[in-house]
C-alpha cells in the first residue's frame, strides 16, 4: 500500500515538474518575442513618458519653472541629456523627437508634450479643431463650422460642432484666436443669477450700481467660482485679457475698438462680451450689435440665451450690456441675470477624443 502511494507521489510530482518546466519556458518566450520586437509604437507611453520625464527635470531645476502666465519649452534632448529619461527609440520603435511647454497659470504647472516621428505626430486640441470644423467653402451661405475671420478662427452658424468636455461640463468654443488658444464658453449658465453690481452711484444718489467691470460685484462672484475650481482644472486655464471698454447705444458697430478700447489682463474666469454673440451669426443683415438678425443661424441663441457680458455702458453710468432672449440690450446694473463662464484653453492640449458634437465632445489629456 504505501508502495503504491509514493508511486503516485512520483507521478505528481513529475506532472507538476512538467507544468513548471512549461510555465517557464513559456515565460522565456514571450520575454525573447518580446526582445525580437522591440519596443513597439505605443506613442501614448511616449507622451507619458516625456512629460513625466520633464516633471522631474523641472524637480531638480526648480529655476527653470517658468514665471506666473507664462511658459518655457523645453526640449527632449535637454531632458534625455539629464538623465531624466532614455532616448525616445528606447519606448517606441520609431525615430522620434520632441519637446514639452510647461506653463505657469495661477502658479500651476501643466506640462503639454509634444513629439513628431516618421510615422506618428501628436495631435492638438486646436489643429484638431480645425481639421475637423473649417469650412472649405465660405461663399456657401449659412454652412455652419468654423470660419478663418483675419488671423482668427470663429464659429458660426445655427449648427455647429464645438463642444468640448473638460472639468466634468460641457463647453462650446467660440473661437481659435490668433495664438492658436482656444475662447470657451460654458454651455449652461450659472444656476443663481447675479447682479453686475450694486454700489451707491452719485450720478443718481442710489444703489443702481456703477458699471466698472474690474470692480464690480459680477467680477467678485467669478473670482469666488474661481477659487472653487479643483487645481487639477486650474492649471488649463490660461489667463487672457477680458474687454472691458465702455459702449455707446449709439454706437453698436461690430468693432472690437469699442469692447476692447480697455482690456483688463490676466484673468482666468470671466463672462462674454457684446461681439461674442453677433459673431457666431451667419446672417448677412446681422451689421450691428443687437440687431434681431444676430438671432438667426446662430447656434448661441439656443445657448447664451440670457447673460451679462462684460461691457458697460457709455451713455449710463449704472447700466450694463446683456443678452436677453438672443437680444442685446443695456440694463441697471442692480438688475439679476444669469452669466457664462468664459475660460480661455491653451491651443497646445492634447486632443485625446471626440468629435465635437454634443453627445460626442472633443476630450484633452
Amino acid at each position: 500500500m504505501l508502495d503504491k502511494i509514493k508511486q503516485i507521489d512520483k507521478k505528481f510530482l513529475m506532472i507538476g515538474g512538467v507544468l513548471i518546466g512549461a510555465i517557464v519556458l513559456v515565460i522565456i518566450l514571450m520575454v525573447v518575442i518580446k526582445l525580437l520586437a522591440g519596443p513597439g509604437k505605443n506613442y501614448s507611453k511616449l507622451e507619458e513618458k516625456l512629460q513625466k520625464a520633464a516633471q522631474d527635470y523641472l524637480k531638480d531645476n526648480p529655476e527653470s519653472i517658468p514665471e506666473e502666465g507664462s511658459s518655457i519649452v523645453l526640449d527632449a534632448e535637454t531632458i534625455i541629456s539629464a538623465g531624466n529619461m532614455s532616448s525616445m527609440d528606447k519606448y517606441v520603435d520609431d525615430t522620434c523627437t520632441g519637446y514639452v511647454t510647461i506653463m505657469n497659470n495661477s502658479g500651476l504647472s501643466l506640462y503639454l508634450p509634444h513629439i513628431e516621428c516618421t510615422e506618428y505626430h501628436t495631435v492638438h486640441l486646436s489643429d484638431k479643431i480645425i481639421e475637423d470644423q473649417l469650412v472649405e467653402d465660405p461663399d456657401n451661405p449659412y454652412q455652419g463650422g468654423l470660419y478663418q475671420v483675419g488671423d482668427e478662427y470663429i464659429f458660426k452658424g445655427k449648427s455647429v460642432n464645438n463642444y468640448i468636455s473638460f472639468g466634468g461640463l460641457l463647453w462650446r468654443v467660440l473661437r481659435v484666436d490668433e495664438n492658436g488658444n482656444l475662447r470657451v464658453v460654458k454651455a449652461e449658465a450659472e444656476s443663481r443669477k447675479r447682479i453686475w453690481d450694486n454700489k451707491y452711484n452719485v450720478d443718481i444718489k442710489r444703489s443702481y450700481g456703477i458699471n466698472d467691470y474690474q470692480n464690480s460685484y459680477l467680477k467678485e462672484v467669478l473670482d469666488a467660482n474661481y477659487k472653487e475650481i479643483k487645481d487639477k482644472n486650474k492649471a488649463h486655464l490660461i489667463p487672457h485679457d477680458v474687454c472691458i471698454g465702455k459702449r455707446s447705444k449709439n454706437d453698436l458697430s461690430l468693432s472690437y475698438d469699442i469692447d476692447c478700447s480697455e482690456v483688463l489682463p490676466g484673468q482666468y474666469l470671466s463672462v462674454v462680451n457684446t461681439l461674442d454673440f453677433p459673431m457666431a451669426s451667419l446672417d448677412e443683415n446681422c451689421t450691428y450689435v443687437g440687431s434681431g438678425a444676430c438671432t438667426n443661424y446662430n447656434y448661441l441663441y439656443s445657448t447664451v440665451t440670457s447673460s451679462w457680458t462684460s461691457i458697460g455702458s457709455a451713455d449710463i453710468s449704472y447700466e450694463a450690456f446683456y443678452i436677453g432672449g438672443g437680444y442685446i440690450n443695456t440694463q441697471r446694473t442692480n438688475k439679476n441675470s444669469a452669466f457664462h463662464w468664459l475660460i480661455y484653453l491653451s491651443g497646445q492640449e492634447l486632443y485625446t477624443s471626440g468629435s465635437g458634437t454634443k453627445d460626442d465632445p472633443y476630450v484633452i489629456q
